[in-house]
């Protein structure tokens, strides 16, 4: 049906489709170049650019992958690109802490409403820490990473969005979960230590 909306006839009816299509992804392609770019505003301009060049592209769309997987291949070369200029890695120095105490990354969720302070403190440490283990990681684990616990993907649709095997897939996640447990539980084990 996605692909039928996309490769529609030029005019009002291709574009109120496309307006269809904005709405049903538009907050999953958001939530993944915010993961990536740890930044509010980059992430809603990135989006806005995904789907401008979706629109623009519509007619390379080849019905080979389902249109969200399309889609998030594009805002991933957009995350990609957005890393690689230096403008971007200047704002990303600026914002995104490298050591407990500082600012802390937006969308920090709390799971209790109402933390006491000592578990407000802890569970920014803990996600400072968890933030600088995937910072590190590989770019690849860090996409399998992201694309499977932040945007929530399947392990065949993130295949389909990195162009690779699904075994290639659970190799990185593997290797990224183990880094992750190591770097987060060195970091607290340190922190029992004082």
């Amino acid at each position: 049906m996605e692909a039928i909306l996309l490769q529609g006839h030029s005019g009002t009816l291709e574009e109120n489709a496309f307006d269809r299509l904005v709405r049903e992804h538009q907050r999953r392609i958001y939530r993944v170049l915010l993961a990536f770019t740890r930044d509010p505003d980059t992430a809603e301009t990135l989006t806005q650019e995904c789907f401008l060049r979706a629109f623009e592209r519509r007619h390379t769309y080849r019905g080979e992958a389902r249109v969200g997987t399309w889609l998030t291949q594009i805002a991933l070369n957009l995350a990609r690109d957005h890393h690689r200029s230096r403008r971007a890695r200047f704002w990303r120095r600026l914002f995104w802490p490298r050591r407990v105490g500082e600012v802390t990354p937006p969308a920090v969720d709390i799971a209790d409403p109402h933390p006491t302070a000592d578990q407000a403190v802890i569970a920014r440490q803990r996600l400072a820490a968890v933030c600088t283990a995937v910072e590190k990681m590989a770019r690849k684990q860090k996409t399998c990473f992201l694309l499977r616990f932040v945007d929530e993907l399947s392990l065949q649709d993130i295949a389909e969005v990195m162009g690779v095997q699904v075994g290639t897939v659970k190799a990185h996640l593997a290797r990224a979960t183990g880094t992750l447990r190591r770097q987060v539980g060195a970091r607290e084990a340190s922190c029992e230590d004082i």
